[in-house]
């Protein structure tokens, strides 16, 4: 028998949940992190096949432009199934059924308006608003080492990290804990958010600061200043690039951006892990590194069946257009 439940806190969410997560950032490690230093209201539901957890969500609520990807300021207040960090994973996984399921029973419990991101599967149901939303960009790791990585890239795309690379003798990189992020880190994170074109969560000082022991700190320093960032994560044979922050006063002068995308890469492949996953935004640089983007869609709901009905009719403004140039930066395909 299927039944629901809704928990209102991460210290009361059951040890099966961490055991259906499909990773880090949907554990209740990282759950209880973001709901100390990123509270938004987190509601977290759960399915049961009788006594057996076989999905589970999390549910949010914030104020952001619906029609973001247009470019039009529409600020409203909105449900998101998601998780509440900016990140390509999905707020709600299991069992494919059962999530359906899931998803219907939080349609039916939450009112006003509901947006499900970063969704793996195209959503079915005809009776909702859907379509595209910001790919992620996935790099194969079937390298040894850096210098076969290298040697992999088709002669254009080489000869453009080499001479990106070579831009690094007047910098340098240095690896240290979350616990040392500062307000100058955290400026440079703002930089990159106010550019964003997908803005959701304005992450603080504090959630940086604070971030559990997995989370590893690299800095991009150029005579002793910090021109840049990036936080990775490896979990499960995958090693995430999380987030970053760029002075973009540098960043023309020393490609500082492009010289922390190569450092996540490098990082990747001397974790040995079999996928790196560079994330959302920025796919061009990430593709011509090898990257194949990877999609994943949204779907809109509103409670009021007139609403919805529009919202239905107005998607294609709601998802992510965006076509990209054909890039294959490896010899052999990556797949």
């Amino acid at each position: 028998m299927i039944s629901f439940k809704c928990i209102s806190t991460a210290e009361d969410l059951p040890y099966q949940w961490d055991e259906l997560a499909q990773c880090y950032f949907q554990q209740t490690e990282f759950l209880l992190h973001i709901q100390k230093f990123n509270s938004c209201k987190q509601r977290y539901y759960l399915c049961y096949d009788d006594e057996m957890l076989v999905s589970c969500a999390i549910v949010y609520t914030l104020q952001i432009d619906m029609l973001t990807f247009v470019k039009v300021k529409s600020p409203l207040k909105m449900h998101i199934v998601g998780v509440p960090c900016s990140v390509s994973s999905s707020g709600i996984f299991g069992n494919k059924d059962a999530v359906v399921l899931l998803k219907e029973h939080i349609y039916q419990k939450e009112k006003g308006f509901m947006l499900s991101l970063n969704l793996e599967d195209k959503p079915e149901s005809q009776a909702f608003a859907s379509g595209n939303t910001l790919p992620t960009i996935k790099l194969t790791n079937r390298f040894k080492n850096w210098d076969e990585y290298i040697s992999s890239l088709r002669s254009g795309y080489r000869r453009r990290l080499i001479q990106a690379y070579k831009k690094n003798e007047d910098l340098y990189f240095s690896k240290l804990n979350c616990a040392e992020f500062n307000r100058e880190m955290h400026q440079q994170y703002l930089n990159v958010y106010k550019r964003s074109s997908g803005k959701l969560e304005k992450l603080t000082l504090d959630f940086f600061k604070n971030l559990p022991p997995a989370f590893k700190l690299t800095v991009c320093l150029k005579k002793d200043k910090i021109i840049g960032w990036n936080i990775g994560l490896e979990d499960k044979g995958i090693y995430y690039f999380f987030l970053g922050g760029v002075d973009y006063s540098q960043n023309k002068t020393d490609n500082t951006y492009f010289q922390l995308l190569m450092h996540v890469v490098k990082d990747g492949i001397e974790s040995k892990v079999q996928t790196i996953e560079l994330g959302q935004t920025a796919e061009i640089p990430k593709m011509r590194m090898g990257g194949i983007p990877q999609p994943l869609y949204m779907e809109a709901h509103h409670s009021q069946k007139g609403i919805n009905y529009l919202i239905k009719i107005c998607s294609p403004l709601l998802e992510y257009k965006r076509v990209f140039e054909k890039t294959n930066a490896l010899k052999e395909a990556n797949s």
